[in-house]
């Protein structure tokens, strides 16, 4: 008689897709790389993202927003290093890295936002 294992059986595709970089479009200017995330995840991670690329819109005009996920594991949780890139002319980049997800996005983008708003021009400035 053959015993079998019970449960799930290890997940050999998610492992090669984890080493794999996805990327993910959402609407027409914003691109999600490496983000392999569980559904509930992902709409936490895509209103984060789409408030602050409003707020980055009402202060400049981009072309194109690129966000990059890479987790690493360190002992018994995750590390997440975020690098968030605004094309606007010149290119806007920030980083963070942080154990919580949520806090690693909000703060790369709020500091893209950050020079964003720094590099908004007056009408003043523009004469």
């Amino acid at each position: 008689m053959e015993v079998k294992d019970k449960g799930k059986e290890p997940k050999t595709e998610s492992i090669k897709e984890s080493t794999e970089e996805k990327s993910e479009k959402l609407g027409g200017n914003i691109t999600l790389s490496g983000f392999n995330l569980e559904p509930i995840e992902m709409v936490v991670v895509k209103k984060i993202i789409g408030h602050y690329a409003k707020k980055i819109s009402e202060k400049i005009s981009y072309k194109e927003l690129k966000i990059t996920l890479k987790q690493s594991r360190k002992t018994n949780m995750f590390l997440h290093q975020i690098k968030a890139e605004v094309l606007a002319g010149k290119l806007l980049e920030a980083s963070s890295e942080n154990k919580n997800l949520y806090n690693a996005l909000s703060d790369a983008l709020n500091k893209v936002y950050a020079q964003a708003e720094h590099k908004e021009r007056t009408p003043r400035q523009l004469k």
